[in-house]
């Protein structure tokens, strides 16, 4: 088939018309918001500064333990989408677990989640979680290879998988917690990951890569095609499952003892899974652009609907991040800029204490 014919087949099309809804969502954020640059900008000239002085122990209230006792012996999950900087609740979300005597069964994870949910499956506090990550130097994590970007573009970018190279988090995650597999966590732990090489998703964690290092999973669920490197694993290169499927429950619904209930942690997508409207778009500038974005997001939320709903009335969803923090060009920004985290796990605290109050409630009826 010819390059126009490439170009023309009806999947492309739709490569191509999301990338429009990109670009269209990418400059509208930066009209909106300039700090986005400057934080950018910042972060990367910046990446060998400490970090702003934060107190841990002070981002929660002191733990007073309130048991729920409804919900003692059931078998609870967690389902966590991406969401960059956002997945911070997770941290918050911990805390509300704790708080009430708590554990989770099993953990199914993608993208950022990561972050949070492999050292919440190691068995980190809540403000052992807080306190690894905002003492990190930005460089401990965040590592653009600019040699190897101006050399992919004298090759015409052959080699080129993406601005950071991903070693960074898989040495930091290593320091943190040593050697351990997917297969030796203390909380059942997966992670959706796409096999770019034959293009499918698979899932990585504690039944079916039990000998991969916990932390080359973490590096792997936040390889994002053209910002971070893929992973090679075995004879296959893989990256971010959470570009495919962001809300990855199938882990959980396969287990062999199945879960009594299963919180679902929503840091990226609209509340409950919706599609935004749009209104009279052909109405205005640009129309065919703006229909693209919805194009772009149809596919995406329509296979997190659908994978809600293998959950049933066990799920209970909670969104403590407003969407807006994690569109278009905020969803970068969040990554590189920590200075909000600390106000992100409050609200995965303050959500997940919530949650479980209601579910205790429904168990005592």
């Amino acid at each position: 088939m010819s390059r126009l014919g490439d170009a023309l087949d009806p999947n492309n099309l739709r490569l191509l018309f999301g990338a429009g809804g990109f670009v269209s969502d990418l400059v509208q954020d930066l009209r909106e918001d300039l700090s986005f640059a400057r934080v950018m900008g910042r972060g990367f000239l910046r990446l060998s500064d400490a970090p702003p002085a934060v107190d841990a122990s002070a981002i929660f209230p002191k733990l007073h333990p309130r048991p729920l006792s409804a919900l003692r012996g059931k078998r609870i999950g967690l389902v966590a989408s991406g969401g960059s900087g956002a997945t911070a609740s997770l941290c918050g979300v911990k805390r509300a677990f704790e708080e009430a005597g708590l554990e989770v069964a099993a953990i199914s994870a993608c993208s950022g989640a990561m972050l949070f949910c492999s050292l919440w499956a190691c068995g980190l506090s809540a403000e052992e979680m807080a306190e690894f990550w905002l003492s990190l130097r930005a460089r401990d994590y965040v590592d653009p290879g600019w040699r190897q970007l101006a050399r992919a573009g004298l090759r015409g970018f052959r080699g080129f998988g993406g601005l950071l190279r991903g070693e960074a988090v898989e040495r930091t995650f290593h320091r943190r917690l040593g050697d351990v597999t997917l297969g030796a966590t203390k909380v059942p732990l997966h992670a959706v990951a796409w096999n770019v090489d034959l293009n499918r998703l698979e899932y990585l964690g504690t039944r079916t890569t039990p000998g991969l290092a916990v932390a080359r999973a973490v590096r792997t669920a936040i390889s994002i095609p053209l910002f971070v490197e893929p992973v090679r694993i075995g004879r296959h290169l893989y990256g971010d499952g959470g570009v495919v499927s962001i809300f990855p429950v199938r882990p959980l619904v396969d287990l062999e003892q199945p879960l009594d209930l299963v919180l679902g942690v929503n840091s990226y997508c609209p509340p409950n899974f919706d599609g935004e409207d749009i209104g009279a778009w052909r109405e205005r500038s640009f129309a065919v652009l703006r229909a693209s974005g919805q194009l772009r997001w149809c596919v995406y939320l329509e296979l997190a609907r659908e994978n809600a709903r293998l959950l049933g009335d066990r799920l209970t969803l909670i969104h403590p991040v407003p969407y807006d923090e994690v569109r278009g060009a905020r969803f970068y920004e969040s990554f590189v800029d920590r200075s909000r985290w600390p106000e992100f796990m409050r609200l995965g605290y303050r959500a997940g204490r919530d949650a479980l109050r209601r579910l205790e409630a429904a168990a005592a009826r």
